[in-house]
């Protein structure tokens, strides 16, 4: 492992954790130890099963589509370029939060998983590996 492999490896680790929580405030259920991967497919289900009477739609669908796209190039490049991967990692925090700030602003006083759970109960949700 090289020096700047070494540095940044915390730094990513940190952002998996943060979007493996965020994940779980969407209502996904979340391995132990996801992958950049399975992070990226489940938000995209996430995405795709918003709320119909959200004010903020396609605002919070836009940032969450956008923040798979970061999480997919993420996985795409491994431990390749480092830097570059921690960087995505990072926009797709940024863009997740935007959304959770998005579906605030119209949702009453619950928070995202509230509707995605009752959506769970009657259709199936990605909630492990692949």
């Amino acid at each position: 492992m090289n020096e700047l492999t070494a540095r940044c490896s915390p730094a990513r680790s940190r952002a998996v954790e943060e979007l493996a929580e965020a994940m779980a405030k969407w209502g996904c259920a979340v391995p132990d130890d996801p992958g950049i991967t399975e992070l990226a497919d489940q938000l995209a289900y996430v995405a795709g099963h918003l709320p119909e009477d959200l004010v903020s739609r396609a605002e919070a669908a836009t940032d969450l589509e956008a923040a798979v796209e970061h999480l997919r190039a993420a996985a795409r490049l491994g431990g390749l370029l480092p830097v570059v991967t921690l960087h995505h990692l990072r926009l797709a925090l940024q863009r997740e939060r935007s959304a959770r700030h998005d579906q605030a602003r119209s949702a009453t006083a619950d928070e995202p998983a509230a509707y995605l759970e009752a959506q769970a109960a009657r259709h199936h949700r990605p909630s492990g590996r692949s």
